[in-house]
């Protein structure tokens, strides 16, 4: 199947053939000649995803991606790259990047400029019926850390001129998937070497994230799929994220149609905790898991958290700052970037400015 994108005025053609997933590593195509190519272009892909077999979400096993070939990569086949992961945040897809954030256009003005090195960034999907899987592996939802960490990494050094090494592997996340770049740096280490996690949720259960929130009480209440869509359906965000967070972090497949479970009750419409859930909860989070993970976490070639201070998402500050505090008492190398700034505005920007330039100093290059 034959594919046609326009990204910044690149047209990308893409082959979804069955040779593509055994395609070698090196490609064979001779240099192309012409005027040096000073844009990269974006291919879109169909990544097998058997991490996420027998997920109760209806999630397909089959992902598709987008990811960003350098100026140089058509006309230097020998040459090999080392890679970004990109993950994007809850109820948005890879898409996201493309045309909202405009990731390829910064791409070819750092290349030109000089200020990254040539690579590769892989754009992946995470999104599901309640908004996404947090990169975690989850009975429920799917094993969506596997997948970034095995299958995607899989496919991407096996069709692609990857430097196929931990230390030019980085992944960067912006608030899903910031939480998903520093959990996917605490339980595979062995994968990537330089972390950024933007505005990442889910750090603690602080403020809005925490149980007194009103949206734990209506996804609780929820007993369907179609209660869910009437929720999405009226633009409530909260109580469909609460489930996926759910479905995440407390999933229980013998609990159907929605599988979750919450680790409190409602008595009298409120919320009351159970205390042995409660604590196994608190057990998932970055917070609590900072020191089991600190061997891993000091073993990175870079480590960073940023925030804006007005993130409408009041558990983000909090437990970003909260985090970085935890990480310098296990004495864990890392930046802390905290800035003037909401949770999306300023993504692109900081992107360009900060993250990426951070990123291309620490990462092995050919």
């Amino acid at each position: 199947m034959l594919r046609v994108r326009t990204i910044h005025g690149v047209r990308a053609l893409v082959a979804f053939a069955a040779a593509v997933a055994t395609a070698p590593a090196v490609d064979a195509q001779p240099a192309a000649v012409g005027p040096v190519p000073t844009s990269g272009r974006v291919i879109e892909v169909e990544v097998p995803a058997p991490a996420l077999e027998g997920n109760l979400l209806e999630t397909a096993t089959v992902q598709r991606a987008a990811i960003y070939l350098p100026p140089s990569y058509d006309r230097e086949p020998q040459r090999r790259y080392p890679v970004v992961y990109l993950l994007h945040g809850i109820f948005d897809r890879y898409e996201v990047w493309l045309d909202h954030f405009g990731v390829p256009t910064i791409l070819d003005r750092l290349i030109a400029a000089d200020e990254i090195p040539e690579l590769i960034v892989v754009m992946p999907n995470g999104g599901n019926r309640y908004g996404g899987g947090f990169y975690r592996d989850s009975p429920v939802s799917g094993d969506w850390g596997s997948y970034i960490a095995g299958d995607l990494v899989s496919y991407t050094d096996g069709n692609l001129r990857t430097l196929a090494e931990r230390g030019a592997r980085a992944i960067v996340g912006h608030s899903m998937g910031g939480y998903g770049a520093i959990h996917l740096a605490m339980v595979r280490p062995e994968v990537f070497s330089v972390v950024w996690a933007m505005s990442p949720c889910c750090l603690a259960a602080m403020d809005d994230f925490g149980f007194g929130n009103q949206a734990w009480k209506t996804a609780a209440r929820a007993q369907s799929p179609a209660d869910v869509a009437a929720l999405l359906e009226a633009g409530d965000f909260y109580p469909v994220a609460a489930l996926g967070v759910a479905a995440a972090f407390t999933p229980d497949p013998e609990k159907p149609p929605l599988y979750v479970d919450f680790p409190f009750e409602l008595v009298r419409g409120e919320t009351v905790l159970d205390e042995a859930a409660y604590d196994a909860y608190l057990d998932g989070l970055p917070l609590r898991q900072a020191r089991a993970s600190r061997d891993a976490l000091r073993s990175l070639a870079g480590l960073a958290l940023d925030v804006g201070l007005g993130d409408q998402f009041l558990h983000i500050p909090t437990g970003t700052l909260a985090l970085s505090e935890v990480l310098g008492r296990e004495r864990v190398p890392h930046l802390l970037d905290v800035y003037d700034g909401d949770h999306r505005m300023q993504v692109g920007e900081r992107l360009e400015r900060r993250i990426l330039p951070w990123v291309g100093e620490r990462l092995l290059i050919e």
